[in-house]
């Protein structure tokens, strides 16, 4: 009895190794990267910069490659060019000096998406505060 537990328990034993390397020849490892095409800009204003989204939700940070801003300060429009995602000292001065209502429009962006492809990204505006009818 003893010998034939040894017996089923080798068979068993060899049977798993043999099934074990049929399989490791027959899989593989897939990678998926999800890169899409830029879909839309966004400004993050804590760290004063121009990011975009693909389509599938990934923020990049270096995609946009230049880009125009401009703002209102009491009357007064003031626009800046720059370089890059992040905005010039300028830029981050006129942002600083704006008041909560004002709004910044960033236009002419340029991008480059994962392909290397540079493509021209629509408008947008962004404000610091949110403005009610009523006035506050």
């Amino acid at each position: 009895m003893k010998h034939l537990i040894i017996i089923i328990s080798l068979s068993t034993f060899s049977l798993s190794l043999s099934a074990q390397q049929k399989s490791d020849k027959t899989e593989g490892t897939i990678k998926v990267q999800k890169s899409g095409h830029l879909v839309s800009v966004q400004f993050d204003a804590v760290n004063y910069r121009v990011i975009c989204i693909d389509e599938y939700g990934n923020p990049l940070d270096t995609a946009v490659q230049e880009f125009r801003m401009g703002v209102t300060i009491k009357g007064i429009f003031y626009s800046e060019n720059t370089k890059g995602s992040l905005c010039s000292p300028k830029m981050q001065h006129l942002l600083t000096s704006s008041d909560q209502s004002s709004n910044i429009i960033i236009d002419k962006i340029k991008a480059k998406d994962r392909n290397g492809t540079v493509v021209d990204m629509p408008k947008i505006i962004y404000s610091f505060g949110s403005r009610n009818d009523d006035g506050n």
